[in-house]
């Protein structure tokens, strides 16, 4: 049985993870990156994540630093996320019923909450780098497996260790290939998934409250989230 102590960290990953931007986000950690996986495949493009994110300045102090940061966030978001595909597998049978107006509109309202907390994911990471000294998470990759016969979904699998606190994580990334691109669409951290977190999380606030207190909350949500940047 696995500590208290691990519980808590993997507690606090899977909620601050956010599309595993606080993994990524961090300053690179010894040997991360250090062997890169062969163009075009899935684990290359996680890869080239953690390269983007390279140019996002913490503690932004003027308005061009802001501007950057805004850049790489949608850049990111937009060129390595498949949100489209988030939010459909994520809305399940509701998506069936809603207008293409609609989904448009989640996509978008979901995009924006992303790039809000994307910020916040970012400067907790790097707060606790600063203060440890350096970098404090290494990751190993371990692989890429299709999920279908056409080879157009596949799993990547990585591993995080943690030496201050003594753990490793399992880090896996369900991606989509669009194109000639792979985009992620699903982030599991020690089997919990994202995109099953929110499924429940959607499902549970539609049946109870319907689909427009759902959409009130996370407009409300982004309404705070922008207020606090």
């Amino acid at each position: 049985m696995k500590s208290r102590r691990y519980q808590k960290m993997r507690q606090s990953l899977v909620r601050g993870i956010v599309l595993s931007l606080l993994i990524v986000s961090g300053s690179r950690a010894e040997g991360v990156g250090k062997k890169s996986a062969a163009e075009g495949t899935p684990t290359r493009a996680i890869q080239d994540l953690d390269k983007m994110l390279d140019d996002y300045k913490t503690n932004p102090t003027t308005p061009e630093d802001q501007k950057n940061n805004e850049e790489v966030k949608k850049k990111v978001l937009h060129g390595t996320f498949d949100i489209a595909e988030l939010c459909r597998l994520a809305l399940a049978n509701h998506w069936q019923k809603m207008s293409e107006k609609d989904r448009k509109y989640f996509v978008d309202l979901l995009t924006r909450l992303l790039e809000q907390r994307a910020v916040f994911s970012k400067e907790q990471s790097q707060h606790k780098n600063k203060a440890r000294g350096g970098a404090d998470y290494y990751v190993t990759y371990k692989g890429d497996r299709f999920l279908n016969d056409e080879k157009t979904k596949a799993l990547t699998q990585s591993r995080v260790r943690v030496p201050s606190e003594n753990i490793e994580i399992d880090l896996d990334y369900k991606l989509k290939k669009v194109g000639a691109i792979w985009k992620i669409f699903d982030v599991i951290v020690d089997g919990a998934s994202l995109l099953d977190n929110y499924r429940y999380q959607f499902d549970k606030i539609i049946k109870k409250d319907g689909y427009a207190d759902l959409i009130r909350r996370m407009e409300s949500k982004l309404k705070e989230l922008e207020k606090k940047g």
